[in-house]
């Protein structure tokens, strides 16, 4: 497994997929699809990962009909949240979310024994459950169900990619769409859906997958008094992956 052989695989089948969703008309408040670019670090490591989130917060806009190429780069130059792109002539600043936080602290976790490893290595792979966004928030049902190719997907995504862990960082949110796709069985950790490990029959999914809040709700806040479960979920997931 290189990434380039991987990567001339996920283009062919983003050729099918983008011809199809293109021959739609779409809103200039819609996203471009979010398409994966596999960095080389990815395939060197002993745990490869991929976290599935909820939905992009602004991604190209799908009326401009961005090429495959131009939303791989995209991707790449991202870096997981480390844009390498200068902007005004300065360099872009690191995402610090819960999100990106909680992926690069999964991901190290389950990696620090390589030599050169940290947390800011791209060795790890993220996608969305939904492919697209709108208004930089979660689309419409309508629009859901004319992007449903988007979210059929990910399976094919994750049968080229073959990760070891799987980490939905989804909520219930999209619970919907990944039984449509995935009819997973659901296994709880963490009770009141804190975390859960999925199973499928058709082995779609690895053994070790996972499904948890957004990592900003497992945060909580102050102003409404959520409980915060963020390191506890974290640790869990890394213990569990570990069995």
């Amino acid at each position: 497994m290189t990434a380039e052989t991987l990567n001339i695989q996920l283009l062919e089948l983003y050729k099918n997929y983008m011809q199809s969703i293109y021959s739609q008309t779409w809103k200039d408040n819609v996203s471009a699809p979010l398409l994966v670019h596999v960095f080389d670090e990815y395939c060197a490591m002993e745990n490869r990962i991929l976290f599935v989130g909820q939905e992009t917060f602004g991604w190209h806009s799908m009326s401009k009909k961005p090429s495959i190429a131009e939303l791989l780069l995209m991707y790449n130059g991202f870096r997981l949240g480390k844009p390498s792109e200068l902007r005004d002539g300065k360099s872009q600043r690191i995402l610090s979310s819960p999100f990106w936080n909680f992926c690069r602290t999964t991901f190290f976790d389950l990696n620090r024994d390589l030599d050169g490893v940290s947390k800011h290595t791209n060795g790890f792979l993220w996608t969305n459950i939904s492919k697209f966004d709108c208004n930089s928030t979660t689309p419409s049902p309508d629009l859901q169900d004319r992007n449903k190719e988007g979210f059929e997907l990910l399976k094919a995504e994750i049968a080229i990619l073959k990760p070891d862990v799987v980490v939905f960082l989804t909520g219930s949110k999209y619970d919907e769409r990944i039984n449509a796709v995935f009819n997973p069985v659901r296994k709880t950790i963490l009770p009141e859906g804190y975390l859960y490990q999925l199973f499928t029959s058709d082995g779609s999914l690895p053994l070790r997958t996972f499904q948890t809040k957004h990592p900003r709700t497992l945060l909580g806040s102050r102003r409404n008094k959520m409980e915060n479960r963020y390191r506890e979920v974290l640790g869990k997931v890394v213990e569990c992956a570990f069995c």
